[in-house]
């Protein structure tokens, strides 16, 4: 006899049309793609009405490796934020929410219609032109990294929408949270680079945290970020 699964399931309550329940499978195509120990695993789906993705549950520096694994996949997330981060263990992070997920068909990028997205953990040329890229998650990831190590705390706090490409355009970016050496914090400015061109690549970023946990492992007052570095980011 085979043990109880626990999982998660996703449904849509507005799934009134064919569009609407295409447009909400499509998380679910995404994922059937993916096979990774950092990235949520798609159990199954139902079709009909309820219509369900059903996911394993997660209860709870593997970030940025399931990230390097979508960038070599050509995939551009789109919305990494803290909120899609998952603890399935004491030693096992996973990213999920693919909601937003899409293939570059072609090495450049790919450009959004129009719908909501997550403005504030946006980078400015995904704001601007709805352009999308690896270079895109990268900035999003640096807003990630910032999430976590201020416990949750939302960017841009108090600021409109549409306000916020204006203040990233006069060189406005997040505060280094008190608890941030100044090494992670600057590779956090290098992530949100206005330009996209100089931001690191996750492979790259992998490399750089593990400099950065190595340096900060050293420093008793640090300790809480080492433990961001090492469960959560590398």
């Amino acid at each position: 006899e085979n043990p109880a699964l626990s999982v998660a399931i996703k449904t849509c309550k507005n799934c009134t049309s064919d569009s609407v329940r295409e447009k909400f499978l499509q998380e679910a195509l995404t994922m059937r793609q993916f096979d990774h120990p950092h990235i949520v695993k798609l159990i199954g789906v139902i079709t009909e009405n309820p219509v369900w993705i059903i996911m394993e549950l997660c209860t709870l520096g593997e970030l940025s490796t399931a990230l390097a694994y979508l960038e070599s996949k050509r995939f551009v997330h789109r919305d990494i934020a803290a909120r899609n981060v998952l603890v399935s263990s004491v030693d096992c992070v996973k990213l999920g929410d693919f909601g937003l997920s899409r293939y570059m068909e072609d090495s450049s990028y790919y450009k959004a219609s129009k719908g909501k997205l997550p403005i504030k953990w946006m980078a400015p040329e995904s704001i601007n032109f709805r352009r999308f890229t690896s270079a895109s998650d990268v900035w999003m990831f640096g807003v990630c990294m910032w999430e976590i190590l201020i416990y949750g705390v939302k960017p841009f706090q108090g600021v409109k929408n549409n306000d916020v490409i204006g203040r990233i355009e006069n060189g406005e970016r997040l505060a280094m949270p008190h608890n941030c050496p100044p090494t992670l914090y600057s590779l956090m400015t290098k992530c949100w680079a206005y330009d996209p061109s100089k931001r690191p690549r996750f492979t790259e970023l992998k490399a750089h945290l593990r400099y950065v946990r190595q340096s900060v492992y050293l420093h008793v007052h640090c300790c809480s970020a080492w433990y961001v570095i090492e469960d959560y980011l590398l």
